[in-house]
C-alpha cells in the first residue's frame, strides 16, 4: 500500500512538472507565432508612446519612472485615448546600471542620465559583479507595471531593456569604451558579457510578468564599424536571444544604421526598430519577410514640431511607401518626446487608421 501511494505521489509530481514546463515552452512559441501572425494579418500601428502620457495623467516623468502605480495610470490613459495596437512601458536606459549602484541625475521632467561612469577596469567590474544579487531597484517598478498591463489589456505589450554594448558603455563611459574597443578589446568583451548577464535576468523577469515582446535599445552600437558591431553588439544580442529561449526581441539602434542593417537582420530579432533617417522604401526590399520593420516617423520634426495636418500628411506618405509590405508596423522612429502635442498623436493615429 505504501509503495502504491509513493508511486501515485511521484506521478502527480511528474504530471505537474511536465505541465508547468511544457506550457512555459509552448507559451513562448505561441507568443512568437501569434505576434508574427497578427503583424501579417493586420496593419499594426504602435507609436512609441510613453512620456507624452504624463500630460494626460498630470504627473511628472520622474513620478512615472519611480512609481509603478503612476506609470500604469499613464499607460492606461494612453491606451484608452489613442487605442494603439500595442503599448510599451516608458523608455528608460538607466534602469539596469542604477540597479548596479551607479548614480543618476533624475530630473522631474527629463530622462535620467548617469552622472559618473566609475567602472574602468577588471577590479572595478569585480566589485560591481560581487555586489549584484538579482532583480532590484527600479527594475521592480517596470516589472510591476508590466504585470498590471498584462492583467487588463489584450493588445501587444512591450517593454525595454538596454543593449549589452550600450550598458557596457554606461558603466565605462562612451568615450572610454570607444577607445578600449581598439586598444583593449578583451576588457570590453568582459564588460559586455557581464552586461549580458544582467540584461538576460531582467528581460526574463519582464517576460514572466507578461511582456509579449521586448525592445533592446542599443544606441551606442551606431558608433561601431560593421566588423566591430559584429563582435561587440551582434554576437551578444544573439546570446541574449538564446538565453531567453528565442522569445520575441526587437532590436533598436538610433541614427544612421545603413552600414549595420544587413548584420542586424542576422541577429535573431523578430523586428528592427529604425530611426527616421533610414529610407524604409529602399529598406523593405532587403529585409527578410520574417523580420518586421518598425518605424519610422521623426519623433522631433514630425511629432513634436509639426502641425496636426503635417503629421497626417507625413503619416499618409509613409503608409503609401509601405502599402505593399506585410512585415511592417507603423510607428515613430524613436521615443516620442514628452512635450509632444496630444493633437499631433491623435492626427497620426487618425491618418494611420484610414
Amino acid at each position: 500500500m505504501d509503495t502504491l501511494l509513493m508511486l501515485l505521489l511521484l506521478w502527480i509530481k511528474l504530471r505537474f512538472f511536465l505541465t508547468k514546463y511544457c506550457n512555459l515552452f509552448l507559451g513562448s512559441v505561441i507568443i512568437f507565432m501569434n505576434i508574427n501572425k497578427v503583424i501579417r494579418e493586420k496593419n499594426l500601428v504602435i507609436p512609441l508612446l510613453g512620456a507624452p502620457g504624463t500630460i494626460l495623467s498630470k504627473t511628472t516623468l520622474k513620478e512615472n519612472l519611480t512609481d509603478s502605480k503612476v506609470q500604469y495610470k499613464t499607460i492606461s490613459m494612453l491606451i484608452e485615448k489613442f487605442c494603439p495596437d500595442g503599448i510599451f512601458s516608458i523608455m528608460d536606459l538607466s534602469v539596469e546600471v542604477e540597479a548596479l549602484g551607479l548614480n543618476l541625475k533624475l530630473p522631474e521632467n527629463a530622462h535620467p542620465s548617469v552622472t559618473k561612469h566609475p567602472v574602468k577596469n577588471r577590479e572595478d567590474l569585480k566589485i560591481i559583479r560581487d555586489n549584484w544579487h538579482g532583480i532590484t531597484g527600479r527594475m521592480k517598478v517596470f516589472i510591476e507595471v508590466m504585470e498590471r498591463i498584462a492583467r487588463k489589456y489584450s493588445i501587444i505589450k512591450g517593454s525595454y531593456v538596454i543593449g549589452p554594448f550600450t550598458m557596457a558603455g554606461e558603466l565605462m563611459g562612451a568615450n572610454d569604451i570607444g577607445v578600449q574597443v581598439m586598444l583593449n578589446p578583451d576588457l570590453v568583451f568582459e564588460f559586455v558579457d557581464f552586461s549580458l548577464e544582467i540584461i538576460s535576468e531582467y528581460a526574463q523577469a519582464l517576460f514572466d510578468a507578461g511582456a509579449d515582446a521586448i525592445a533592446v535599445l542599443e544606441p551606442l552600437a551606431v558608433m561601431l564599424s560593421s566588423k566591430k558591431y559584429k563582435e561587440f553588439s551582434l554576437s551578444p544580442f544573439k546570446k541574449l536571444v538564446s538565453n531567453l529561449n528565442n522569445k520575441p526581441l526587437i532590436l533598436h539602434i538610433c541614427g544612421n544604421t545603413n552600414h549595420l542593417v544587413k548584420l542586424m537582420c542576422d541577429s535573431g530579432a523578430i523586428g528592427l526598430s529604425l530611426d527616421s533617417v533610414m529610407n524604409f522604401k529602399k529598406l523593405k526590399k532587403m529585409i527578410p519577410k520574417e523580420i518586421t520593420l518598425i518605424g519610422n516617423l521623426d519623433p522631433v520634426k514630425i511629432f513634436l514640431q509639426s502641425t496636426p495636418d503635417e503629421v497626417a500628411e507625413s503619416t499618409r506618405s509613409l503608409k503609401d511607401n509601405m502599402k505593399d509590405t506585410d512585415n511592417f508596423i507603423l510607428s515613430s522612429g524613436c521615443d516620442i518626446p514628452l512635450d509632444t502635442p496630444l493633437e499631433n498623436i491623435s492626427a497620426f493615429m487618425k491618418a494611420a487608421r484610414k
